[in-house]
Order: C-alpha cells, then sequence, then structure tokens
C-alpha cells in the first residue's frame, strides 16, 4: 500500500488536507499469485486523539464511485466523522478511479416506435449482456472477478495493509449489501456497521409487494394532505387499463440532435416510470404533478422519461455484480407471485440478469443469500418513502443481528437517508463512538 499528501478539493471548492492511498489486490482471492488489481481511495485523518476503527465507507449502485461521494454530496458527512476515526473513502474494484476499464461500456435500446413489454425489455437487455460479455471477455476483462465476495475480501486486504485490528462500515443500498458480505466472512474484524437503505444478502431482486405498499402509504399521505377522489391507486389503475385498450403516441423532437421521434406509451412505460419515480419522495412528486394531463390524454409531459425507460448502458462491474448476487429460487417465486397481481407488475425489476446471461460469471450461491448471524453493533437507517430499499429488509435481518438498532426515518427516501435532517448525524456519530442507541422513528419534513 501507498499513501501520499493530498489536497482533497469538495465540488463546492472547498479544500481539506488528506492521504491518497492506492493498494494492490488480488483480481481472484483464490488465487494470489495470479493478476492484480489497484484500488484506490482517500484517507480523511481523524481530529481524535485516540481513533476508533477506521471507518470505510461502501458506495451503492453497485457502481458507485467512494471519491466522488466525498467530494460532492457527503463531503460534510465525511469530514464530521473525523470527529471518531480515520475516514476512507473507497473506490471499490470496477469503480472510479479503481476502474480499469472505463471506456468499456454497451448500449441497449428498445425502439420508441414500438410498445415495449416485460418480456421485450428483458430479451433486449440480455442481448446486449451477451454481446458485451463477449466483447469484454475478449479484450481481457475477467467479468467472474466482479463479485461483491471478492470485494469483500479487498476489504480485508485493506483492514491488513491499514494495520488496523478492525474496521468500522458505512454503507448505502449496494454498499450495505457488501458490508453485510464482509460482516459474513469476517464478523471479528467489524467493530460496529452503519447500514442505510439495507440490501440484505437476497435483496438484489426487489419484491413487487414493497412497491405496492409504498404506493399505499403515498396514498395516505394524499389524503392527509387534503387530496379528494378516487386515490392515487386507482387513478394508476384507470391509467394502465386505458393504456391497455391503445397505446398513446407522442411526437417529439429530441433537444440535443433535433431529431423526430414517435413513442408510442406502452402500459409498461407508465408502470416503470412509476417505480422509477418512487425512488424519492421529491421524484415522485414531480410525477404526482403530471397526472392531471395523463388523465386527460396528453401523455406530452412523459417524454423527459423516454430516454430513461427505453435506452441504458451496462458496464462490466455493475453487471457482473447484480448477476453474481443473483436470487434465491424461493425469492424469485415469491417475486413472480407478487409482481402476478401487483398494479406496477414486474417493473420493479425490469432488467434483471442472472449470472446464466453474463458469459464468464457464476453465482455465488445460497450460502451468500442466506440468513446472517452477527453479534456486531449495527444502525440499520430506512426511510418510509424509500422506493429502492423498504424498511422491511432491515427488519427481515434483525433475526440475526443481535445487536441492531433500527432508526426509521418518517417521510425520507432513497436519497434522504443521511443528511434529509440534522439528527441522523447525530446519531451516527454516537453509535460510532460507542453510545448505545434505542430503535427510533424519526418524522423528516418533506422538502417540496
Amino acid at each position: 500500500m501507498e499513501l501520499q499528501p493530498h489536497t482533497f478539493q469538495a465540488r463546492d471548492g472547498r479544500a481539506v488536507h488528506a492521504e491518497q492511498g492506492t493498494l494492490t489486490v488480488p483480481l481472484r482471492h483464490a488465487r494470489p499469485e495470479g493478476p492484480g488489481l489497484t484500488l484506490r481511495f482517500v484517507r480523511f485523518k481523524s481530529t481524535n486523539p485516540s481513533p476508533a476503527a477506521p471507518i470505510v465507507y461502501l458506495s451503492g449502485g453497485p457502481g458507485g464511485s467512494g471519491i466522488d461521494t466525498a467530494r460532492h454530496g457527503r463531503f460534510e458527512l465525511f469530514l464530521a466523522l473525523r470527529e471518531v476515526a480515520d475516514v476512507i473513502a473507497l473506490d471499490q474494484r470496477g469503480t472510479g478511479e479503481s476502474n480499469a476499464h472505463p471506456e468499456l461500456v454497451q448500449r441497449w435500446a428498445v425502439p420508441l416506435e414500438q410498445p415495449m413489454d416485460e418480456a421485450l425489455l428483458s430479451a433486449t437487455v440480455k442481448k446486449a449482456a451477451a454481446e458485451a460479455s463477449r466483447t469484454w471477455t475478449a479484450a481481457g476483462v475477467d467479468l467472474g472477478a466482479y463479485t461483491t465476495m471478492e470485494s469483500a475480501e479487498d476489504l480485508e486486504v485493506l483492514r491488513k495493509a491499514l494495520g488496523a485490528p478492525k474496521l468500522n462500515l458505512w454503507g448505502i443500498s449496494y454498499g450495505t449489501h457488501l458490508g453485510l458480505a464482509y460482516l459474513r466472512r469476517h464478523p471479528q474484524q467489524v467493530d460496529r456497521i452503519i447500514l442505510a437503505g439495507v440490501e440484505g444478502p437476497d435483496d438484489t431482486w426487489k419484491r413487487p409487494a414493497h412497491a405496492e405498499a409504498l404506493l399505499d402509504r403515498w396514498a395516505a399521505v394524499l389524503r392527509a394532505e387534503g387530496e379528494r377522489g378516487p386515490g392515487l391507486k386507482a387513478r394508476l389503475a384507470k391509467l394502465l387499463k386505458s393504456l391497455r385498450r391503445e397505446p398513446r403516441v407522442v411526437e417529439f423532437t429530441d433537444p440535443e440532435n433535433g431529431e423526430r421521434h414517435t413513442w408510442k406509451v406502452s402500459p409498461f412505460d407508465l408502470q416503470c416510470a412509476t417505480f422509477e419515480s418512487l425512488r424519492d419522495p421529491a421524484i415522485f412528486r414531480r410525477f404526482l404533478a403530471l397526472l392531471p394531463a395523463l388523465e386527460a390524454g396528453d401523455y406530452t409531459p412523459m417524454v423527459p422519461f423516454a430516454g430513461m425507460l427505453r435506452d441504458g448502458v451496462l458496464r462490466p462491474m455493475p453487471l457482473a455484480m447484480d448477476a453474481a448476487s443473483g436470487v434465491s429460487p424461493a425469492r424469485y417465486a415469491l417475486i413472480k407471485r407478487e409482481a402476478s397481481r401487483a398494479l406496477l407488475g414486474g417493473s420493479v425489476n425490469p432488467e434483471p440478469l442472472r449470472a446464466g446471461d453474463v458469459a464468464g460469471v457464476s453465482d455465488l450461491g445460497e450460502s451468500f443469500r442466506g440468513p446472517l448471524k452477527a453479534a456486531v453493533p449495527v444502525l440499520l437507517i430506512s426511510g418510509t418513502l424509500d422506493g429502492r430499499t423498504s424498511p422491511d429488509n432491515a427488519e427481515s435481518l434483525r433475526p440475526g443481528l443481535s445487536q441492531a438498532v433500527h432508526l426509521v426515518l418518517e417521510g425520507a427516501g432513497h436519497d434522504g437517508l443521511f443528511q434529509s435532517d440534522p439528527r441522523i448525524l447525530e446519531r451516527m456519530k454516537a453509535f460510532m463512538k460507542g453510545e448505545t442507541l434505542r430503535d427510533e422513528r424519526l418524522r423528516i419534513e418533506a422538502k417540496r
């Protein structure tokens, strides 16, 4: 490992003294004598004269950059947690400055003039994944090396290189999936762990029932705000029924290149747009503002969704990571049952890929996805209006985590789990300092 003095500059221009780290890990930990990977990180030195175990930030995605996260919206959090210990912004293998192949991307697209359904989207993405995996393998990329278990072992190499008996982990979304994998493999090396927006070992494929429950919660929120009429779900159901009878045709001009497009908006388009918007309250309120126009038969306000719903890109690390984590047979069967009767159908997993869809990637198996037991102090953080990681994900872990406490943020979405209220950081610092917390619910004021 190499550490060099570094002036870290945030997006807003503020700068702080830090250290830039470089660490070499095995490409495959089972073959330590084989090829290596270079990981990069930034260490913000603690302001505490007796610091606790280093705090390692684990980004979401998969594919998020820890260094970039520190540079942007969570800069203040990284600085604040220095009161406890050194704070490390890590770029996981295949991400940010630890990505040896940033140029490798594979685009996919469903033609706008063709009505889209779940089967068409799935077939399109699977075809793109097959093409990508062949191309990337030919370019020398070992896709099978990009799994959560390999990344978990990277953390162990980092711990040893730092000379730290233990690590504190701080993860969000996919970062919790990685943190839990490390906890399973190395429970004695974890001091404390914060898991916000929990993606448990078998939560990579999302449950339609969670989206259905969230629509019910939103309906209650809107009623409490004075909305009258048939209710949110009834309005959406009516729109979907109308689209099943006849897709709406929208003509628009691409503002970037001036090209004219014809978009046949299908029921699945609307289901996917609804689910994508459920991610966070501010986003969903913007979606709700479109409903009166849609109900009047004008789907022009949906145009900004066209690109997001009908095309995308695949990258090696996120593609391989999710495919390897996979889904258990029991959860897969549950998801299929729920999707068959859910208002949003299969839109909650719009383009799922298994290991068999990506050449070179192997499924991590039921031992990876099975129940987890650990006696490490864990702070779970969930938002009641989080459309990506339901509070139920966190609660399902509780039986195996004997020292877990759950901070539930009433009114928070996926993007508001750290900074939507200053009390959240207070609880995080107290937890990392070893103070005893209890289960708690905090009301988060909505930002319009």
